[in-house]
């Protein structure tokens, strides 16, 4: 379970631009006039990409301003995370970071020899838009689920950082479990190589009698390919949206991601279908991405996908990551279930001064569940507020990481909040 350095490459804003600030030097000679390779016909092809690098350094650039330069930043920008994993897969040995991880540097590959044939290539590699075919499941039947036990959770884990690995050894310690289920998020962009040293090498498989993942966008933006290909065969999953039942309730996880933010036709059958089938069970949905949000997005065509359930008050409790948050949510005004947002597995989320500010309604182990009022688009919630100490010499910049568990027990569900290290600091009831 141990991180391995040389597995996490962390492409900063500052490498970004050191490399950019390299290409630029080959473009221009010393005397600032145009090198003879400049002037070559595909010059203007030159000044494009170099334009383009710049655009995508942007991008990245306004989701670095709250966290900083230290640690891994993922913006929801495919083309910026396909750039991202690319440069991590083709950094040299890097230089260690003091919030954890290794700064990307750049070795023979773009310092030297065809520097524009390398990033012409880095931008065939973005630029390749091929998705893997969806994978369904053969029929709308749900697996069985014992009436008593256990699923550990955990929503956009896949960095092999900071508290990441601390919670796999916590649900490694705490099991058997189960089921251990991941919302989704393999960062940078979900790579064959990614998915491999950032996801399954450290995910704690032997703590439970089976695994689960959830389709989600990062693991999109590269095509899916490592999903469906790796990720299921080694879970023994046979498609990216499943169900598990037993006598009192029916456990969806839907697939959000194939298309963004979205299910679409055939997925809302099958469901519809589960639920009938299902009759007095209560339902409870897994996602990766959330029908609303408090600070984030909010999910409109998944609301609107899901209407039917949504009017009838079929849902139970519905469980999201995405947002790189722990939020509870009160019962929702007019669909009636509980959200849940779970994405606090292992990404640094800046800590917001409206959060900050806002009163604390319990502090439990140095952290604090922080109440916000209700809105138009959300009811009202307890989030999870403090310092992250997993972030080495940032702790006070990062909000906590950690995991939740669910322990069904006939007719009820304890859904528990973990910290990395296992110490819980929620404990509540659905009913």
């Amino acid at each position: 379970m141990v991180t391995n350095p040389s597995d996490t490459h962390v492409v900063t804003l500052r490498a970004m631009q050191e490399l950019l600030r390299h290409v630029e030097s080959k473009h221009q000679s010393p005397s600032g006039s145009a090198s003879p390779a400049a002037q070559l016909p595909d010059a203007m092809e030159r000044a494009l990409l170099l334009n383009r690098y710049r655009h995508l350094i942007e991008r990245i650039e306004q989701r670095s301003r709250d966290a900083g330069p230290n640690v891994l930043v993922a913006p929801e920008d495919r083309e910026a995370a396909r750039l991202q994993s690319k440069l991590a897969e083709l950094s040299a040995a890097g230089v260690a970071l003091p919030a954890g991880g290794l700064e990307a540097k750049f070795g023979t590959g773009a310092t030297g020899g065809d520097v524009w044939g390398w990033m012409k290539s880095l931008f065939d590699h973005v630029d390749r838009s091929e998705a893997h075919p969806m994978k369904r499941p053969v029929s709308a039947t749900a697996a069985a689920f014992p009436e008593v036990g256990r699923i550990a959770m955990l929503g956009d884990w896949g960095t092999n950082l900071y508290g990441a690995p601390v919670s796999a050894q916590s649900i490694a310690h705490t099991g058997p479990y189960e089921l251990l289920l991941h919302l989704g998020d393999v960062y940078y962009s979900g790579t064959k190589s990614e998915v491999k040293a950032r996801f399954l090498d450290a995910w704690p498989t032997a703590a439970a009698k089976s695994s689960r993942a959830l389709n989600s966008n990062h693991e999109m933006y590269s095509g899916g390919f490592a999903y469906f290909d790796d990720v299921l065969p080694a879970f023994g999953q046979d498609a990216s949206y499943f169900a598990l039942r037993n006598e009192h309730w029916l456990l969806a996880g839907l697939d959000t991601a194939y298309v963004d933010h979205d299910i679409d036709a055939s997925q809302v059958a099958w469901l519809e279908t589960l639920v009938r089938d299902a009759g007095a069970r209560k339902l409870i949905l897994f996602s990766h991405q959330q029908p609303f949000s408090r600070f984030d997005a909010q999910g409109p065509k998944l609301l609107a996908a899901l209407h039917d359930l949504l009017k009838a008050k079929a849902i139970a409790a519905w469980y999201w990551g995405h947002e790189h948050d722990c939020i509870l949510y009160d019962s929702h005004p007019e669909f009636g279930f509980s959200g849940r947002c779970a994405g606090n597995g292992g990404v640094p989320s800046p800590r917001r001064e409206e959060i900050m500010n806002a009163p604390s309604e319990r502090v439990v182990d140095a952290v604090s569940w922080k109440r916000f009022l209700q809105t138009a688009d959300c009811p009202s919630l307890l989030i999870l507020d403090g310092d992250n100490p997993y972030i080495s010499g940032e702790e006070r910049r990062f909000s906590p990481h950690g995991y939740m568990t669910l322990e069904l027990n006939g007719p009820t569900i304890t859904e528990r909040v973990h910290l990395p290290d296992g110490t819980e600091i929620y404990a509540g009831q659905i009913a």
